[in-house]
């Protein structure tokens, strides 16, 4: 069975994906991550229930903010499958799914500017730049940095292919590995961006590790 190196921090959420496609999923975080101090978590709340759009870009936002708690009734940009899934469930009401990470669902809200009051929880470290593309008189665009993520060396377990979910976890795994015959796999465009130098990349037509679990499926296959 071919070991594929499962690089985020939530084991638990990503394997069942990959065993499923018949790989060996192999616990290698490459990342830590450290929530914002509760004041901070709170201001975010608070400013989502006034908000004319929420922008989440992953399940973690809205299990840090809504943790037992119900979203508010407010529309939400998710960035993804698996993060629209997890504002539903949090009894968000989702309006708009995009397919290729934050870049990509800027892109698609742009068309529709303007947008009011977005309000935006994210990573203290993300990439600001797509934003710009919804920076419009009648957009206000209010983040907030609900946690960080702190790369950290992976461990030595043998693999044959690595799936990133982060930039964080490509930047975490070059601490102690390389990528020499690996096969790997970038669940959206702007992880694949961080494997500078590093090709081919799998990238799946839409970010989910059920999507890139199959991708790797097909490209392990190939190079059996």
């Amino acid at each position: 069975m071919r070991k594929v190196a499962i690089t985020t921090d939530r084991f638990e959420d990503a394997a069942p994906w990959y065993a499923v496609r018949g790989l060996e999923p192999v616990a290698l975080p490459c990342i830590r991550v450290v929530k914002a101090p509760e004041d901070a978590l709170r201001s975010a709340r608070l400013a989502a229930e006034s908000a004319d759009l929420l922008l989440i870009t992953s399940p973690r936002t809205v299990r840090l903010l809504w943790h037992g708690r119900r979203m508010p009734p407010v529309p939400v940009a998710a960035v993804g499958e698996a993060t629209a899934a997890a504002v539903e469930q949090a009894g968000g009401s989702v309006r708009h799914i995009g397919s290729a990470g934050l870049a990509q669902l800027a892109a698609d809200l742009s068309r529709q500017l303007p947008l009011g009051r977005v309000v935006f929880p994210r990573a203290a470290n993300a990439d600001p730049a797509p934003l710009a593309l919804v920076d419009s008189e009648g957009t206000e665009i209010v983040a907030f940095d609900v946690y960080r993520t702190v790369p950290t060396a992976p461990g030595p377990d043998p693999v044959d292919a690595v799936a990133f979910a982060s930039p964080s976890a490509v930047e975490g795994w070059f601490l102690s590995r390389a990528l020499d015959g690996l096969v790997v796999g970038a669940i959206g465009h702007t992880t694949a961006a961080a494997l500078t130098g590093h090709r081919p990349v799998v990238v799946p037509d839409r970010p989910s590790h059920r999507a890139l679990a199959e991708e790797l499926a097909r490209s392990l296959e190939v190079n059996t």
